[in-house]
């Protein structure tokens, strides 16, 4: 079984974190492919993979298209920027039209994990903000909650739109990824034994 992960972070941290869990859960081999170490350019809307489905530009993408085809299961993450995944993912979800156009990644499982806000002391200009303080607003919480499960769905509707079947996904606020472990193994678990998965397509 080939697994891969995707990671959008700039960062070893949080969403690395939760990526990791996910596919240890697996108890499989896998690889972890981090974005933010690898020189991937924006596409260029040159048009040139809709007839040869392959993209023209040549950088470290196409070697990732090589393991996208290759993987059974593939875990993406990304932390919430905006409300949105970051420029690392969304440079990936673009540069994935030759996958899209030539379906080479129907059917293939997939989970989505995504982080968002910090957490105590681990930025400077957040020194007087306590997260643990925060959450007990429930219209507070629901806020933080919310946007990172924004970015939750834009990874969703990218593996929609890719024809993925979606196992699960799982998010965590307040830069808090071991609130979630739980969550986080199961859908680990999930993916390797849920050979069966249906997905019907609207």
């Amino acid at each position: 079984m080939n697994i891969i992960g995707i990671s959008g972070s700039p960062r070893d941290k949080n969403t690395n974190y939760m990526l990791r869990t996910v596919l240890d859960a697996t108890g499989q081999e896998y690889e972890l492919i981090t974005l933010k170490d690898k020189d991937i350019k924006p596409c260029n809307a040159c048009g040139g993979c809709y007839k040869s489905y392959q993209c023209v530009i040549k950088d470290d993408m196409q070697e990732i298209y090589g393991k996208l085809s290759k993987a059974d299961i593939i875990v993406l993450g990304s932390p919430t920027y905006f409300d949105n995944v970051t420029a690392l993912m969304k440079i990936f979800i673009d540069r994935c039209l030759p996958l899209y156009l030539s379906e080479k990644l129907k059917d293939k499982k997939v989970a989505l994990v995504s982080v968002g806000n910090f957490k105590k002391g681990e930025v400077d200009f957040l020194d007087g903000y306590n997260p643990n303080e925060a959450i007990k607003d429930p219209d507070l919480k629901k806020e933080m909650e919310d946007t990172v499960k924004r970015c939750i769905d834009n990874m969703n509707n990218f593996c929609i739109a890719m024809k993925l079947k979606i196992v699960g996904s799982v998010f965590a606020i307040n830069g808090d990824p071991s609130s979630v472990n739980s969550e986080l193994v199961k859908l680990g678990q999930k993916l390797y034994e849920d050979n069966n998965l249906e997905y019907k397509w609207d």
